[in-house]
């Protein structure tokens, strides 16, 4: 669009989002500091489903599932590592996958067609 204001469209949210993330943490920290054994609450499970909730959805071919797998396989077998390096693992493990699968795929659906 050749909207010559359309640069404060785009600072006014913005800002309306980086404001709202800032309060929301704010929230967060006096919140969690005032509630007492919050961990018994269980919520570091709600934070895990929320995410296999965001991610599974995303998951669109046989490489991007391949990915996943792979990645939550080594997050489990790494787990015990220390300073929480099974993540990194999982993640680097994980993107490695899906390059070499997603490349593979690209290179049969290219002999098909």
């Amino acid at each position: 669009d050749s909207s010559p204001l359309k640069h404060w469209y785009f600072l006014g949210a913005a800002l309306a989002m980086y404001l709202n993330w800032q309060l929301c943490t704010l929230i967060g920290l006096v919140f969690g500091q005032a509630v007492p054994n919050i961990a018994a609450w269980g919520l570091d499970f709600a934070m895990l489903a929320t995410f296999i909730g965001i991610v599974v959805p995303m998951l669109r071919n046989r490489p991007q599932v391949a990915a996943a797998l792979v990645a939550g396989a080594v997050a489990l077998v790494c787990h015990g590592l220390p300073y929480k390096l099974g993540l990194m693992a999982a993640a680097f493990s994980g993107i490695l996958v899906g390059i070499v699968l997603e490349r593979r795929y690209r290179l049969l659906q290219d002999e098909v067609f």
